[in-house]
């Protein structure tokens, strides 16, 4: 099965586009991740607006970024000649770059709509472009066009080329104190390259060894998906692409996770970016309430305040008719108890790494407070690291990482701070937490690990406990745990993160879940099979190299959000620890 194609990821750290292999800009929130698209038809192909540069005739495409950076070109292949548009957008502006070379004229569409769609713009056509602007707010974009170009009869179009073109597209939240600002000397377009080019290349990540161009380009999308301003990291770039086509589970997830950011920030820590890793730790430190509940929701807006409630968008048909469109997620309200555990292991890694006692005192009101609350909250039903929605339990891999969150608190007591009396403290309590997990192990009657005391089936995340060194991998109890997820999750080299949960059937792959096994494989010495389950995984990616949450299992089709944080974080992880046998991480608890 050759690499399915889909869309460009490009991004300034701030927000992010998508562009289809027909060089249409359908995804471009403004002016952040989380904000409201001004082009989202990806989500509606009519309502939806978009801003696309294609022939008029027939022509065939290819995609590819510009020297492994986050500039896109699409080439087009035309009976009369070749075309290429260069996509990027520059760092630190809200805009949209496309440099076009031509030998045939091309039709530029310009078709922004504000708030998903709901509100059309209003069309000011100027001589080297257009502004448009929101009819009820005060939102604007300017258009601006350099090089051989008419206006067409239909008022968003425009005739370009042949030749060179530069088209550059600018967005205003203030229109009334920003419109008279943007012009951009479009004549700059070779420093605007060189600068945009010379971000990404320097925030390349050094590795030597097998699937490097995988390697780079999940640290590609991993800076793409950051928050220039905080490091803080949105789990995907998107809302609502469904899981299945014309079912239910589609989210937004253009929220910064404290599970799934933690992912990426130990991606980045082991390959060797301990400053990318200490900004996402301070940003979420610095969320910490120290009264109640430290974590106030299992995610945060890219500013770190909290997003509320879930609303569905019943104007947008969705990805290929899917419904409904969602924007906000109402897993703001959910207990899940594994995100202290998730965070406090990356703080735990960050110090074994660097030995940054400092940092460790700086934030120990946070810390502390954190550990506090598991201690006093573990034996409580949450809705695990899956999210399920009026289906709490005592889940397995939830309990583990509140072990994990009281066995970080006391290291960090004992070690760093010379904390003796709390060290002893956590210490107990993460062996009660130890105790109750094989507790319900042995009431179960299985000779298995499973997902919980109510949920007896099998689960993908069950596969993390030697990863946290909850148990070691040759241990006879998660020995028969792997024989039993082998059988029943794992089809083709490909792991499904579980069969059922209450919304039906979980139809497609997990990609990040490959990953999880391929690490356990390693662990257990089975180099053969973790190279089969990395090469398997990778097979999966997008031909630009870019991962969703699932693979369509029958035809290699990205499915969910994308591209997604989760197995781009998990590719880095796992090629660094088959590059560093020996690394402190694999026994990470003092004896």
């Amino acid at each position: 099965m050759s690499a399915p194609r889909f869309y460009g990821f490009i991004s300034n750290s701030y927000t992010a586009a998508l562009v289809g292999p027909d060089g249409s800009v359908d995804w471009f929130p403004c002016p952040r991740f989380d904000s409201a698209a001004v082009f989202c038809r990806l989500l509606d192909d009519a309502r939806g607006g978009f801003f696309a540069i294609r022939p008029e005739g027939p022509w065939e495409s290819r995609q590819q970024y510009l020297d492994q950076t986050n500039l896109l070109v699409t080439t087009f292949q035309t009976p009369d000649g070749q075309a290429t548009i260069l996509d990027f957008l520059p760092i630190g502006r809200t805009a949209i770059w496309r440099i076009v070379e031509t030998p045939i004229p091309l039709v530029l569409t310009c078709r922004p709509t504000f708030n998903f769609g709901s509100c059309n713009a209003a069309y000011q056509i100027e001589d080297t472009g257009a502004l448009f602007l929101h009819p009820a707010g005060t939102e604007a974009l300017r258009l601006m066009i350099n090089g051989p170009q008419t206006k067409r009869e239909q008022r968003d179009q425009w005739t370009i080329g042949p030749g060179h073109v530069v088209v550059v597209l600018r967005y205003a939240q203030d229109a009334e104190r920003e419109v008279p600002q943007l012009t951009e000397p479009l004549t700059n377009e070779s420093e605007m390259i060189q600068r945009t080019k010379t971000f990404w290349l320097l925030n390349r990540l050094p590795y030597q060894g097998p699937w490097a161009h995988a390697f780079h380009q999940s640290v590609m999308v991993l800076r793409g998906l950051t928050y220039r301003t905080n490091g803080a990291m949105v789990a995907a770039a998107t809302t609502s692409l469904p899981e299945i086509i014309g079912a239910e589970r589609q989210w937004d997830y253009r929220f910064v996770w404290v599970r799934d950011a933690a992912y990426g920030a130990e991606a980045l820590l082991l390959a060797g970016d301990p400053v990318g890793c200490r900004r996402y730790l301070e940003f979420i430190f610095n969320t910490v309430d120290l009264v109640g509940k430290p974590f106030a929701a299992p995610f945060y807006r890219v500013d770190g305040t909290v997003s509320h409630g879930e609303q569905e968008i019943g104007w947008l048909a969705g990805y290929r008719n899917t419904r409904p469109v969602r924007i906000g997620n109402a897993a703001s309200g959910q207990l899940q108890l594994d995100v202290a555990g998730d965070f406090l292991w990356v703080v735990y890694l960050y110090w074994l790494t660097t030995q940054d006692h400092t940092f460790i005192r700086d934030y120990w009101w946070a810390i502390e407070t954190l550990v506090h609350w598991v201690a006093g909250h573990w034996q409580q039903e949450d809705a695990s690291l899956w999210e399920f929605r009026d289906d709490d339990d005592r889940y397995t891999h939830s309990q583990v990482m509140c072990w994990v969150a009281l066995k970080a608190g006391q290291v960090f007591a004992e070690k760093a701070l010379a904390l003796p009396g709390l060290a002893n403290h956590w210490a107990a309590q993460a062996q009660h937490v130890r105790k109750a997990v094989w507790d319900r192990f042995h009431q179960s009657g299985l000779p298995y690990l499973t997902q919980g005391p109510r949920h007896p089936q099998l689960d993908a995340a069950l596969l993390t406990l030697p990863l946290y060194g909850f148990l070691a991998p040759d241990d006879p109890v998660f020995r028969e745990t792997l024989t039993q997820i082998e059988n029943a999750l794992v089809v083709d080299d490909r792991v499904y993160r579980y069969r059922q949960d209450n919304l039906g059937t979980a139809v497609h792959p997990f990609t990040l879940a490959g990953f999880w096994l391929a690490r356990v494989y390693h662990r257990l010495g089975r180099a053969d099979r973790r190279d089969a389950l990395i090469s398997a995984q990778i097979a999966s990616m997008t031909d630009l190299g870019l991962f969703a949450e699932h693979i369509d299992r029958e035809t290699g089709e990205p499915r969910g959000n994308f591209p997604q944080l989760f197995p781009h974080a998990g590719l880095i992880t796992t090629l660094v620890e088959r590059q560093n046998p020996a690394a402190p991480w694999f026994h990470p608890w003092p004896d």
